[in-house]
């Protein structure tokens, strides 16, 4: 089969989009567009390997590990070593979900346009049902996560808050443990950790008093203008709190009840 290298570059950008993008609903991250562009332009450019003589296997190793690292680097960011880890491994295990579905395509179809080199795929054919095949794929994908994790109930979220018209973003957990609630209004809050906002900057709060099996104190909490979790916005009254979380995985608890 004659490759060209401008089907070859373009059928990759496309397969390598849909990856960042199912990666990203996986991690539950909110990623700018010409992030994913780029990216998918990396990961298209390591298409070229194609080329490459098959039994050049520790090259194409590392050649696949240091574009993986990269393109982690450059789409998902640096936060921590251990969130960039996860953010690599994600898009590591669905990159392969994607080879295996195309792999598995093409052992049952044998279409004749269509060729898998060093783990490349070349697939010459109609723009529109490539960008077809690949949606299917990204369908099934979602579905599958959205039905484990909802038998795994997935606590960890993404949280957006607004106050005095300024925008937060944190990673959230959700606590059932976590039942604190404003005493007067008895709308729910959410801790977050100082580092995201501190309500000591605030003229104006609640006092939020909470026991542990460590004592009693309180926190300060001031009402958020909008709350989003997951993109959904919550439109029963959030109070924020300032606490100290000192974790790696999120930095906000949330209580359970606000998305039940």
């Amino acid at each position: 089969m004659v490759i060209y290298i401008d089907v070859l570059l373009f059928v990759n950008a496309i397969v390598n989009y849909a990856i960042l993008m199912t990666a990203e609903k996986l991690l539950k991250r909110d990623i700018r567009l010409y992030r994913m562009i780029l990216g998918s332009v990396i990961g298209a450019l390591f298409s070229l390997t194609i080329f490459i003589q098959p039994d050049s296997r520790i090259l194409l190793c590392a050649l696949k590990l240091l574009t993986s690292l990269i393109i982690t680097l450059i789409v998902f960011g640096w936060r921590s070593r251990r969130e960039f880890f996860r953010s690599f491994l994600c898009n590591v295990t669905v990159s392969v979900i994607y080879c295996g579905a195309y792999i598995l395509f093409y052992q049952l179809f044998k279409p004749p346009n269509m060729v898998i080199v060093n783990d490349v795929l070349y697939l010459q054919v109609n723009p529109l049902w490539l960008t077809a095949l690949t949606a299917v794929i990204y369908i099934i994908v979602l579905i599958i996560y959205k039905l484990f994790s909802e038998r795994i109930k997935s606590t960890v979220v993404h949280l957006n808050f607004t106050l005095h018209k300024k925008t937060y973003s944190c990673i959230g957990k959700v606590d059932t443990g976590c039942n604190l609630k404003e005493p007067f209004s008895s709308a729910s809050v959410i801790i977050v950790d100082a580092a995201v906002y501190d309500t000591k900057t605030e003229e104006h709060f609640r006092i939020i008093p909470y026991s542990t099996i460590n004592g009693s104190s309180y926190l300060n909490a001031v009402k958020a203008d909008t709350v989003h979790i997951d993109k959904k916005r919550i439109s029963e009254p959030i109070y924020i709190a300032t606490g100290n979380i000192n974790n790696a995985d999120y930095q906000a608890i949330i209580n359970s009840e606000i998305i039940r």
